[in-house]
């Protein structure tokens, strides 16, 4: 599910906007990889979530996370996933959730390759 407003670095697609990062919190590059790593195991937190369980109130919570702090740092990918799977989920639709997932997942992978590369 990629974003129609992709960042791109070197010609390769962003997962997520480190300019905005860096916008927030400084550019201490310590701190900047902190809240890197918090965010992505946030959202790999969210993941195993969403597919290891069927309530869907707690499959819309975890989504309804990752839809926030994807917003905050330019993760527009992931918002986007996580907010049809958060869609998905208050609609009580599992079969969709599941489908949706696939999605979700590919955009944690996503900004899981551009944390390491940083």
């Amino acid at each position: 599910m990629a974003a129609a407003n992709e960042l791109r670095a070197g010609g390769v697609s962003q997962a997520y906007d480190r300019a905005r990062l860096i916008e927030l919190f400084g550019d201490d590059a310590a701190v900047v990889a902190e809240i890197e790593r918090e965010f992505l195991d946030t959202a790999r937190e969210a993941a195993r979530e969403i597919g290891g369980t069927d309530d869907l109130e707690r499959i819309a919570q975890a989504a309804h996370r990752v839809k926030g702090a994807s917003g905050m740092i330019g993760a527009e990918g992931l918002r986007q996933a996580a907010a049809a799977v958060e869609q998905a989920a208050r609609a009580r639709d599992l079969p969709a959730v599941r489908r949706l997932d696939v999605g979700f997942s590919d955009e944690v992978a996503r900004v899981a390759a551009q944390v390491a590369a940083s």
